[in-house]
């Protein structure tokens, strides 16, 4: 039995920006996240990069990192990296969180500190709540795991991530996962 005290989204949303950016709100539970690995960071910066150079030319939507969203319930999730298409950015108020849905594709780069059944509960939510498409990046076994509500892909090393939601974007796994080259 959970002795924590239990607060709504709108209460989470008024939370100090400081104060709630180390949560998610999880059953309306204050849950702790991690900090990202130098590793998670590369892999999330290098798909904000690649996004935004194929939107710059498509104009379809917009990408973000670290967005809270209104998943199921009285949950908030902080996807790694969320793609909005632009007809679901025109029902967003861009000064108000949580993002009022799931985004059309969410990204979550797996943690070592991360359960199977911690991600898998992340991914129904974002389904359940409106994405059409879950990514899930494991870096430490270069495989990229990508749900929606028909189907899972399982991409490895040679192969690339495409979406339905994106013609013509293309994320290499090699590339995307191979970190820093310095």
């Amino acid at each position: 039995m959970s002795t924590a005290t239990l607060i709504s989204v709108e209460e989470f949303s008024a939370m100090p920006r400081d104060e709630a950016v180390r949560y998610e709100l999880v059953e309306g539970e204050l849950v702790p996240l991690a900090s990202g690995t130098p590793r998670h960071a590369w892999i999330r910066d290098g798909l904000i990069v690649q996004f935004r150079d194929y939107l710059r030319v498509q104009r379809s939507g917009i990408v973000l990192s670290e967005l809270d969203c209104r998943t199921t319930g009285e949950n908030v999730r902080r996807p790694d990296v969320s793609y909005v298409s632009r007809e679901r950015w025109q029902l967003v108020n861009p000064s108000v969180i949580p993002l009022p849905f799931a985004p059309d594709i969410a990204i979550e780069i797996l943690s070592p500190s991360e359960k199977a059944v911690e991600v898998n509960r992340k991914v129904a939510e974002y389904l359940a709540a409106g994405s059409s498409e879950v990514w899930v990046i494991d870096a430490e076994n270069s495989e990229v795991f990508v749900r929606s509500a028909e189907d899972v892909r399982v991409l490895r090393a040679g192969e690339a991530v495409e979406s339905r939601l994106l013609p013509g974007f293309s994320f290499g796994v090699n590339e995307g996962l191979a970190g820093p080259v310095i």
